[in-house]
């Protein structure tokens, strides 16, 4: 079969006639006839299947609106390459001085870019300052879709008030998921993270009929796509293919020496009139540190040690890990920034201690730091800022949070054995590859063949358009098995019209959630899951709460922090009650035409319908009302 890409790569910039933007490709190649194409990720119309004939039901696979999925068709030119056009901007460009190459570093590649969602995803991440690689098959339809997002090739202007900075925008063109050659070291070049909003590509294909463009059918851009993807980053970016190796941590206060600990000085209950006490010392055998004491009940009830003032920007690590032998008690770990000058706030942590007196790592992300004064969490305090740290500190109380007991405290002698490389900072794994995936396709997985079963189930996996669910579950097998650090976010019914207002975001895993979810939404996801070592490894699916107590509210960064701690590893889900994943199977018969009409007549399938049908017609009397105004 043909590719619409070329394999050949353009190393230097194309000047575009219509646009004084110099645009820097990776390689541009072009359909040899002008095409309607329509690009489906994850999102399904009704009303389209109504029109099309069974064995080319196409779409994307999200499970839709309260219990059904749409497939959207989004109509997009994709010209032919003028051959004498293009030789005289050839020329054009060799005369004008090249400009110079934008750099390339810490990108996002993002596959599926000028999609619905996937312009998204690149609108989101440029605007918060990332360089952004925008994969796209046509230069002219990417183009357009980033013109009206107010996106230019190259820098940005800073987002929204004007605070941050704005990031970098590189297309590059011709590329096909498809075909490997296309997946080049160029490409990869400078990339750290990896974006699939990846689906089919449907539209009239030459003898009128509607079908798959160059046979870009759901198993060949989603399963295979996702393998040429995989087989790519280990051959062009093996920083990335080693990025889930394991935690890296640098010692930031080693506690090997007497001079070491010279930072430290004792905190313990007397300066409250307390008699507990104290001592850090260098370990005998010159292994590291021993904190031991006596904790009194009496008084305070509490020991402490803590750091003489520091100056720590902490920002580029993930949080605090260190090396400790105790005796099954519970400990806290505090840290002071300058964020609050108030002596008696700082923020804490607790960890735990091997009864066996066993050596335990133990690492303290900084989410899990509690803002903390006088002695009761301070709901209303900001989180920790790690670049603003100017004391260290160790302690061991009867208390834990807000007067609540230390259930592992006992009084009296204490020991706790710190290794000598004492407090490191240490940085966890970012997702390497962040998928967009559908609800639906693990329940799809599991039915396989059940004929009853199917017909049982929601409209969606009734329909199964082209076998796209079974693609879509086994392109996460695909990346699941690949060793390398991702998230699969499995959105429910894309839905960018029938909602209103801003609302928090529910997720969770074994794809039982059902209900809608925006293309705004699930960007701002996708944008959370890079930013977090919390998302790496895991599959969730993802809707908008519906709950009263959800409406209104916007995720924040707390929010998301909460959202994907929740969610267990992907390798743990049956420690936690979940089966694990269903092997991938061949995709079921296509319904007949009268199933079809059946299954869209569904009530939940035209709520749908009537829904969208009101928002279109709200939306054009805004239009008259604005035409109004301004005429």
């Amino acid at each position: 079969m043909q590719s619409i890409c070329s394999t050949r790569l353009q190393s230097k910039a194309s000047v575009a006639v219509r646009s004084a933007v110099t645009r820097r490709t990776v390689a541009l190649a072009r359909p040899a006839q002008r095409r309607t194409l329509t690009k489906t990720a994850v999102a399904f119309d009704p009303q389209e299947l109504q029109n099309l004939p069974k064995e080319v039901l196409l779409g994307g696979a999200a499970a839709l609106a309260g219990l059904v999925g749409l497939i959207g068709y989004a109509a997009a030119n994709n010209p032919a390459a003028d051959m004498a056009g293009g030789e005289a901007a050839a020329a054009e460009s060799a005369q004008a001085a090249a400009p110079a190459p934008l750099p390339r570093v810490n990108a996002v590649l993002v596959f599926g870019a000028s999609g619905k969602l996937g312009r998204k995803v690149v609108e989101r991440l440029v605007r918060s300052g990332r360089t952004v690689i925008a994969a796209v098959r046509s230069a002219d339809k990417a183009a357009e879709v980033f013109e009206a997002a107010g996106l230019k090739e190259g820098y940005q202007q800073p987002s929204g008030n004007g605070s941050g900075s704005g990031g970098i925008l590189i297309t590059a063109a011709g590329v096909d998921v498809t075909n490997p050659a296309t997946l080049s070291a160029e490409l990869f070049e400078g990339v750290t993270q990896v974006v699939s909003a990846l689906g089919p590509v449907a539209g009239r294909l030459p003898d009128g009929s509607f079908g798959y463009i160059d046979g870009m059918s759901p198993e060949r851009v989603e399963t295979q796509g996702m393998a040429n993807i995989v087989a790519a980053l280990a051959k062009h970016a093996p920083g990335i293919a080693s990025a889930g190796s394991g935690i890296s941590s640098s010692s930031i206060l080693p506690m090997a020496s007497a001079e070491d600990l010279a930072a430290w000085e004792r905190l313990d209950d007397v300066i409250m009139g307390g008699n507990s006490s104290s001592a850090l010392e260098a370990a005998a055998d010159g292994s590291g540190a021993v904190w031991k004491g006596d904790l009194v009940v009496e008084g305070g009830g509490f020991c402490g040690a803590r750091t003489k003032a520091l100056d720590m920007d902490l920002s580029g690590y993930d949080g605090l890990q260190l090396r400790v032998k105790g005796d099954g008690q519970i400990f806290k770990f505090n840290i002071k920034t300058d964020q609050d000058a108030t002596p008696e706030s700082t923020y804490q942590a607790t960890f735990d201690t091997s009864p066996e007196g066993d050596w335990t790592t133990v690492r303290l992300p900084w989410s899990s730091f509690v803002p903390v004064k006088q002695a009761q969490s301070d709901p209303n305090r900001g989180p920790l800022d790690p670049a603003r740290i100017s004391k260290l500190g160790l302690v061991l109380s009867r208390f834990e949070f807000n007067k609540a007991p230390n259930p592992s405290y006992r009084p009296g002698k204490f020991q706790l054995a710190i290794d000598g490389s004492g407090i490191s900072a240490y940085k966890a794994p970012r997702p390497a590859v962040v998928a967009i995936s559908s609800a639906g396709v693990e329940r799809n997985a599991i039915i396989g063949d059940d004929a009853a079963a199917r017909k049982a189930d929601i409209p969606i996996i009734q329909l199964n358009p082209g076998g796209v669910l079974n693609w879509k579950y086994e392109a996460e097998c695909v990346l699941r098995a690949s060793g390398l650090p991702y998230t699969v976010i499995r959105c429910t019914g894309l839905d960018d019209k029938g909602i209103e207002g801003p609302a928090l975001l529910e997720a969770d895993q074994g794809d039982t959630l059902i209900g809608v979810i925006s293309r705004d939404e699930a960007a701002d996801t996708v944008l959370a899951a890079l930013a977090r070592p919390e998302a790496a490894n895991k599959t969730l699916e993802l809707r908008r709460g519906e709950g009263a107590e959800a409406k209104g509210k916007s995720m924040n960064e707390a929010r998301f922090n909460r959202l994907f701690l929740k969610l267990a590893l992907d390798r743990n889900r049956w420690r936690v009650g979940l089966q694990p994943f269903p092997r991938a199977v061949p995709p079921p018969p296509p319904p007949s035409e009268e199933r079809t009409k059946e299954i869209l007549a569904d009530p939940r399938v035209q709520a749908v319908k009537e829904r969208e049908s009101k928002a279109k017609e709200a939306e054009g009397v805004k239009e008259k009302e604005l035409a109004k105004a301004n005429a």
